[in-house]
């Protein structure tokens, strides 16, 4: 049995998968963000609760929104309760086995490129989630791209470009990883919320905003435009640094049209003569992939065993 669990800011999954990577069992439970002590107990809770239903002792990858930073400790605005905890001596108290830990971003493109993913059998992939932020992860070389420390594939943190900005008037917005005019600030849900507002419209969530396309709104046409022009532009930096065979949209933004099928043509804008697009697809297992990509760590599936 191979059991994967996906920590997030409001709630924490666990799931059970068989050899074959058939889910069996799955549930979630309310995150204790704020009490890291709580937290890893829950956790420890679940897992022994995993064991109990599936009768077996399973391997174990979990996933967490954010990076590790240079103590071992997680850095999230979402689990301000793990802020000043070296995470993998704090989990390794409370399991009675060996555990991965790894971004939930990178369990996404791993489940991804594994058995019945959307890129299944890609050897150089790229995730990119476009949910309330945008996170992503690499495959290269058929291997979970990681980097020295650990936080390879943090596109939404590249910088607002300056013609960018220029063209379209943007402000310069302050990001949750306390850098100035990241990207995932307008690309991301919210940020898709802010561009509309930015042109005129009025709208608290991308599904109005899209309500408003649909609509024929200009303001949100402007921000649509806009939009798909710094996503294509953020697109093509990763294919000129990594060339990868496909990239994989998840979030909740994967789930419109309007945007996925016009990425190819934005990402073209942003490249030179004889780079290629990448095929774009989206995810095939939407908000499930984070578990099941961390379950996929946890066997040894792209990537090594981690205590």
């Amino acid at each position: 049995m191979h059991y994967g669990i996906d920590v997030g800011g409001t709630k924490t999954e666990i799931a059970i998968f068989d050899r074959h990577w058939q889910r069996l069992d799955h549930w979630r439970e309310p995150t204790p963000a704020e009490d890291g002590a709580a937290l890893l107990t829950l956790l420890a809770a679940m897992v022994a609760e995993a064991d109990r239903r599936s009768g077996a002792r399973g391997t174990l990858g979990l996933g967490f929104p954010g990076v590790i930073d240079d103590r071992g400790c997680l850095v999230t605005a979402n689990l301000p309760g793990l802020r000043d905890l070296p995470l993998a001596p704090a989990l390794s108290g409370r399991f009675d086995r060996a555990f991965v830990i790894d971004n939930d971003s990178r369990c996404f493109i791993v489940s991804e490129t594994g058995p019945g993913g959307a890129a299944e059998g890609a050897t150089h992939a790229f995730g990119a989630i476009l949910g309330t932020g945008a996170g992503g992860g690499a495959i290269v070389e058929g291997r979970l791209l990681t980097g020295a420390g650990r936080f390879a594939g943090e596109w939404g943190h590249l910088p607002l470009p300056a013609a960018a900005r220029e063209r379209y008037g943007l402000p310069l917005l302050d990001c949750g990883c306390g850098l100035e005019g990241c990207l995932e600030t307008y690309i991301a849900g919210p940020g898709l919320v802010r561009l509309h507002c930015h042109f005129g419209g009025e709208s608290s969530s991308a599904e109005q905003w899209h309500r408003a396309l649909l609509a024929h709104e200009r303001s949100a046409r402007l921000a649509h435009e806009c939009h798909l022009d710094l996503l294509g532009g953020a697109l093509a930096n990763v294919v000129k640094l990594l060339s990868p065979q496909t990239i994989v949209i998840g979030g909740g933004l994967s789930t419109l049209d309007e945007i996925v099928d016009s990425l190819p043509a934005a990402l073209r804008r942003h490249l030179f003569a004889g780079v290629d697009v990448p095929m774009i697809v989206r995810s095939r297992f939407g908000a499930a992939s984070g578990v099941r990509g961390a379950a996929m760590l946890g066997a040894g599936l792209n990537g090594e065993r981690l205590a």
